[in-house]
């Protein structure tokens, strides 16, 4: 445990136990897990946007794909944000 004395109450717990260090790390994996997230829903939004378009316009793949380039277009500026922020808080 990470108690600094005996009789500590119990809603101090815990508290001062989380290394500086270890933050960081915690950190950096939720901007990471966020990356994966955020370009995975950029593309799949994409997608599904451009298939609804052909579906309703019958104009087969074209936006399709079209939209499918924007959602990865879209993903790829969603990471350079997230590490614009990561690179910002390490300074």
């Amino acid at each position: 445990m990470c108690l600094q004395e005996a009789d500590r109450p119990f809603k101090d717990w815990g508290r001062g136990c989380v290394k500086e260090e270890s933050k960081q790390y915690i950190k950096l994996l939720a901007m990471v897990s966020s990356m994966g997230i955020s370009m995975g829903l950029a593309i799949v939004i994409g997608i599904l946007i451009g298939y609804y378009l052909d579906k309703w316009l019958k104009t087969s793949p074209y936006f399709f794909l079209i939209f499918m380039i924007f959602g990865i277009v879209a993903g790829f500026r969603n990471i350079f944000i997230i590490m614009k922020r990561v690179e910002k808080d390490m300074k």
